[in-house]
């Protein structure tokens, strides 16, 4: 088993809310998850290279065919190699391979050949994907391939644009639940649709829903009649099939689910061992719908060779009009890794509630502090009146002390002489002119008007004591002052 290791070189942030990148996807052998298997197991396989020009070059004229039939014999070129389970994948030399990469370099860059080493060759690709700025759904969405939105081998619009597909490495967000998702890889050599299946699953702390590769996407045309563009020059491979020609050096590799489930019974004829099981061969992408982010995935992708007609070839004849199937795989995630289930459950399931608890928060104490604002302002309102009150009930003492000292009845107003008496004692005048009319009487009053100012500090003092002072007066108190 390998773990394919995803990265971004040569990162530029355009002015357009896009980032471009080449891409680079290395796979790491890992033992201790292969189960036994080794990287030096033999296996006895197709020799690709071989069957691949012969393909090529089946219709071309006589004396093309005449100099690749010496070519052949003279490298000793057997359709059936052994090799180990590493060169078959990732590359084994081939005679075949290296004269192809001396005389026609612009063809065959490489000098070795391998399925997935050539599945994973991004050294000539850039993408371009949108950041989100603008439009935060489409954030990790191609906004382009190689420059383009379309793929250059396919001609309507349905087959060839890939703008606004995902990866699969992050999809569309905010998705509707009856809205499909589109989906691109270099190795399908197409954009394909995924529909939403199911209930709510749940991994780690997140939860999604499972899409899948939508019915009849491998028809070609046969049901689907939009997938009529996915025939190569006219020819239309049988369904279960998808042709990746184009994207392989023209060789004749097509793609299928494993054990060519879904596809065309007459796939399976000549071919043993063919058991088909959707329960351990379907693809399946599960997506957290509000962020676009994959929870689980599983991509299962078997990689055959489709010949047409090789009878011009002796050697290869038998392959003729045949789709054998080379291996199949399985591209895997589990689950999210535990930092990114972590942080994705803080950003997805905890921080939607910092606003509307910030919010409330922040309401109530203000609520709080206004309550606390008014009350206090209500006491030092209510402290003040009341000593208005008390200031205004000392001055009124004063009259009435002068008035019961004098004899004068309560609720008798003084005459105008008398007021006059008091308010000049009062305002602490010395030079006092009574009226012609005063008598001895009111000679007596000058007296108590005295007494009652200086009667008054001890009203005042008594006014501001507390309650517990009050209480602690003794009862003679008052009424010595009052006998005097």
């Amino acid at each position: 088993m390998c773990i394919k290791i995803m990265t971004h070189e040569n990162v530029v942030f355009n002015e357009n809310d896009t980032m471009s990148s080449t891409p680079s996807h290395p796979l790491v052998w890992q033992q201790h998850l292969s189960e036994g298997r080794r990287e030096d197991d033999p296996v006895v396989m197709l020799n690709i290279a071989m069957l691949a020009i012969s393909h090529l070059t089946a219709n071309h004229p006589f004396f093309v065919r005449m100099a690749l039939k010496t070519l052949l014999v003279s490298t000793k070129s057997e359709p059936i190699v052994q090799t180990t389970a590493k060169e078959f994948m990732f590359g084994y030399p081939s005679a075949l391979a290296t004269l192809g990469n001396t005389f026609l370099p612009n063809w065959i860059s490489f000098e070795k050949v391998g399925l997935i080493d050539r599945m994973y060759d991004f050294s000539t690709d850039f993408e371009t994907f949108y950041t989100g700025k603008s439009n935060p759904a489409e954030s990790g969405l191609y906004a382009t391939y190689r420059g383009e939105t379309t793929l250059p081998q396919w001609e309507d619009e349905h087959c060839s644009n890939i703008e606004h597909a995902s990866d699969g490495t992050k999809f569309k967000s905010f998705l509707l639940p009856n809205e499909t998702v589109k989906f691109f890889r270099k190795s399908m050599c197409r954009p394909i649709h995924l529909y939403r299946v199911g209930e709510k699953k749940t991994f780690g702390r997140l939860s999604g829903y499972s899409y899948v590769f939508e019915d009849n996407a491998f028809d070609n045309g046969v049901t689907n009649t939009a997938n009529k563009c996915f025939c190569r020059k006219g020819y239309c491979q049988p369904v279960g099939l998808i042709d990746v020609t184009d994207c392989y050096y023209g060789f004749p590799i097509s793609l299928s689910f494993p054990h060519f489930m879904g596809g065309d019974v007459g796939l399976k004829k000549n071919i043993t061992g063919m058991n088909p099981d959707p329960a351990m061969h379907s693809s399946e992408f599960i997506i957290q719908p509000e962020s676009g982010l994959p929870l689980s995935l599983s991509v299962k992708v078997q990689i055959n060779m489709h010949f047409q007609n090789l009878n011009n070839y002796q050697a290869v004849s038998k392959f003729s009009h045949l789709t054998v199937p080379m291996l199949w795989f399985e591209i895997m995630m589990p689950k999210l890794p535990d930092f990114l289930d972590s942080r994705f459950n803080f950003y997805l399931n905890l921080l939607p509630w910092v606003n509307p608890l910030s919010f409330w928060s922040a309401l109530l104490l203000g609520v709080g502090f206004l309550g606390c604002a008014i009350t206090k302002a209500t006491l030092q309102m209510s402290n003040y009146a009341r000593k208005t009150t008390s200031i205004s009930e000392r001055k009124f003492a004063r009259v009435n002390i002068i008035q019961n000292l004098s004899g004068v009845a309560p609720n008798q107003a003084p005459g105008a002489c008398e007021m006059k008496l008091i308010n000049d004692r009062l305002e602490d005048k010395h030079t006092m002119k009574p009226c012609d009319e005063i008598d001895s009487k009111f000679q007596d009053l000058r007296r108590l008007s005295k007494l009652a100012l200086e009667i008054e500090p001890a009203l005042s003092d008594s006014e501001e004591t507390t309650e517990n002072e009050k209480s602690s007066k003794t009862p003679n108190s008052k009424s010595n002052v009052l006998s005097v």
